[in-house]
């Protein structure tokens, strides 16, 4: 019997839906052009003055981000050349990750203020305090309460990973000031931090065991870790020469961030083929999570919560978050 054997494939790592998602957002900038578009800007002057980008590079991920149907062109006024950029439904799915960076922020409030504004859950009135939970059982959703298994035949991506270089500090450099200290947003444009993070939460690994589960060479590595440290998401433990890293509390607040995008990838970015992984919550359930208000207990939806400036009472915000509409 002959056996097909793809050599390229046995140097790839195994997919992830993580690593699917992260090929649409994992940029420094995407992110938080998505986080603004969320909030309800839609002109290139509005996102070039709210986040202080670059115009060619705002105008590079908004192509980009129109080409992976995130956003539309909208043309309002054909003789002025008025052009919005607006959110689809892929977009708008995004939504818990969005809360998920609001509230890491909250709860990890930095030097920079990187919250001019509030969430508010309209159906009890308060500001957004909301607890990632399995829609089964009701029960929160923590690395430790969850296994993560890969479907099988274990899948491999087609395209190769590109090469990484070991300084890239672009993701950190955006959160902490071009886009007033909006680390959570942007820390999900360097893939490799994510993936570190994803593969921790699984249990405490060696760099060794890292490097070769991610497929990414040390020097890389290293560079990350680093970088996770600084920010106070991992810790580095020594035995002798070995080194093993645990997540910290500091970064099982950003769990919800990372199980949002990746339950993002299994409904969008898996171009028809089963997800490549699944994830399983204590209660014995495959995992479907969403947040639940803490002080009424309701679930949090795109309908139920409103971007409310500071000092600003709910009913006098914006439009609900995810549905804001345009006037020409």
């Amino acid at each position: 019997m002959k056996v097909d054997f793809d050599a390229d494939a046995v140097s790839r790592p195994a997919s992830t839906s993580l690593r699917r998602a992260l090929g649409v957002l994992g940029d420094p900038w995407t992110m938080l052009i998505l986080k603004d578009a969320f909030n309800g800007t839609r002109r290139f002057g509005d996102f070039q003055r709210n986040l202080n980008i670059p115009k060619q590079t705002l105008s590079l991920r908004l192509a980009s981000l129109c080409e992976h149907e995130m956003l539309y062109r909208s043309y309002v006024n054909a003789n002025a050349g008025t052009v919005l950029y607006v959110p689809t439904a892929k977009t708008f799915d995004l939504r818990d990750a969005m809360y998920s960076v609001w509230l890491w922020h909250r709860a990890n409030p930095g030097p920079v203020e990187a919250l001019p504004f509030d969430l508010v859950h309209v159906a009890c009135g308060q500001v957004l305090k909301a607890t990632y939970c399995c829609t089964a059982c009701d029960g929160p959703v923590t690395p430790g309460n969850m296994t993560i298994q890969r479907t099988q035949p274990e899948q491999v991506d087609p395209e190769p990973r590109p090469r990484l270089s070991r300084r890239n500090d672009q993701a950190v450099t955006a959160a902490s000031t071009e886009s007033s200290g909006m680390i959570a947003a942007s820390l999900v444009g360097d893939i490799v931090c994510n993936e570190i993070l994803y593969r921790l939460a699984q249990g405490p690994l060696h760099l060794l065991a890292l490097s070769r589960d991610l497929q990414i060479g040390q020097p890389v590595l290293r560079n990350r870790l680093n970088m996770l440290r600084e920010l106070g998401l991992v810790e580095e433990s020594k035995s002798g020469r070995r080194s093993t890293f645990h997540m910290l509390k500091r970064a099982e607040d950003f769990w919800p961030l990372i199980l949002s995008i990746a339950a993002w990838g299994d409904r969008w970015c898996n171009r028809g083929n089963p997800p490549p992984e699944v994830r399983i919550h204590a209660c014995g359930n495959l995992l479907s999570g969403r947040y639940r208000c803490d002080h009424c207990n309701g679930w949090v939806d795109g309908r139920s919560v409103r971007v409310v400036p500071h000092g600003r009472d709910a009913n006098e915000g914006p439009n609900q978050a995810g549905e804001r509409q345009d006037e020409g």
